[in-house]
């Protein structure tokens, strides 16, 4: 039987009058990686927070490796180690090195001596090709760059999942394919991801479904050969035409 790594349960996020995420459930096996796709404002983001433990939802239920996160005694803080979060901005500490940035976690979080730590940051920032980087300060690095070792802080810390929400949106066009490379490698390791993105060749290639949400809602799931071919829903087929031009057996 295959390992569920993270599940929301008709997960809900209610600010005020507004619905973001509306009865939402939504698995990740271990190994897989899924891709969400869904207009700005669709609830992605608010979804990923909420499966991330970064935000408690207002109602529903969260499964860590199958125990309820809200309703067991489990440490919110140790789980969340396990869980990578890499964000549109990484948001780097502007008076550490690369390398120090990723070891931050390794020794405030896990405890780790300054040797192992060292080690494994130099680890991580070697996956996503940034070792050669590792003294340099956040200033001195482009913004694929500094994603990258946003990535590395994640990796660094052996998580059990990796939830990416737009990790290059703020990113030109030169720049995020820097980006999708070290996710295209991670994929192909085997890492368990759960991204949110508009890029849709990465989503084609890497992803091994699809999950389409449109107001706080997943309005459908499917393998990318047939989402991108031949999308079910009249919203998905409207949201893939105004993408790609009007093109369509993309």
């Amino acid at each position: 039987m295959v390992a569920r790594v993270l599940e929301g349960l008709d997960v809900w996020k209610v600010y005020g009058k507004t619905v973001a995420v509306a009865g939402v459930t939504i698995g990740i096996n271990k190994g897989e990686t899924k891709v969400i796709i869904g207009p700005s404002g669709s609830g992605k983001s608010t979804l990923l927070r909420c499966l991330g433990l970064l935000e408690r939802p207002t109602k529903g239920r969260i499964l860590f490796e199958g125990t309820d996160v809200y309703a067991s005694k489990l440490d919110l803080s140790k789980l969340r180690a396990k869980i990578g979060f890499v964000f549109q901005d990484p948001s780097l500490f502007r008076h550490l090195t690369a390398l120090d940035n990723v070891k931050l976690g390794l020794r405030r979080v896990l405890g780790l001596s300054e040797d192992e730590a060292r080690r494994k940051a130099l680890e991580a920032l070697r996956l996503v090709r940034m070792e050669e980087w590792a003294d340099h300060y956040p200033a001195q690095l482009s913004g694929g760059q500094q994603q990258r070792v946003g990535i590395a802080r994640a990796i660094a810390m052996d998580p059990d999942i990796i939830i990416f929400d737009e990790p290059t949106a703020s990113l030109d066009i030169e720049l995020k394919w820097e980006v999708i490379e070290v996710m295209r490698d991670l994929a192909k390791r085997g890492t368990t991801m759960l991204v949110a993105t508009h890029e849709l060749h990465f989503a084609r290639e890497v992803a091994d479904e699809i999950i389409f949400m449109d107001h706080g809602k997943i309005v459908e799931v499917a393998p990318p050969e047939e989402f991108f071919k031949r999308p079910k829903t009249e919203r998905a087929r409207r949201f893939m035409a105004r993408l790609l031009g009007g093109v369509t057996g993309w």
